[in-house]
């Protein structure tokens, strides 16, 4: 069996009330988070976990609120001696937008998603303004 590093890059953020992610807690303060794509190294595929934001915004501030660099997606790859098209498989943990956003930069992956989340990406729930399919089309037009 083999074995894997996974090595954590960072390809956008967010800033939000951290409230929305601390139940009941700190409603009014603002928080950044980072956004990562994961790439598991080992074995004969090369393999990434989400493909993050297409265009992240990178600032001092933005960084030093992370306390890391933010990538973009080539960049981020790059550090690994990747390029999008040696990418073998992604493997999706949700298709919120910036999960997904450099999926069609990935045009020899297969990629695997939940078919709950594929359908959800199709049909949203009205008030939640994170799934667009414009950002998995291409993946599915081309069949990966």
């Amino acid at each position: 069996m083999s074995q894997y590093k996974i090595h954590p890059i960072v390809m956008g953020t967010k800033i939000f009330d951290k409230g929305m992610m601390t139940y009941q807690h700190d409603y009014g303060q603002l928080y950044t988070i980072p956004i990562y794509c994961w790439y598991l190294e080992g074995g004969d595929r090369k393999v990434l976990v989400d493909t993050g934001e297409m265009s992240p915004l990178q600032s001092e501030d933005r960084e030093k609120s992370i306390g890391g660099k933010i990538y973009k997606f080539e960049e981020g790859l790059g550090l690994w001696g990747l390029t999008p098209e040696a990418i073998d498989i992604v493997i999706h943990t949700h298709l919120h937008n910036d999960h997904c956003e450099n999926d069609y930069k990935c045009n020899n992956a297969t990629f695997y998603v939940h078919e709950k989340e594929l359908e959800r990406v199709h049909n949203p729930h009205p008030l939640d303004f994170r799934y667009l399919e414009d950002y998995i089309l291409d993946v599915e037009e081309a069949g990966q």
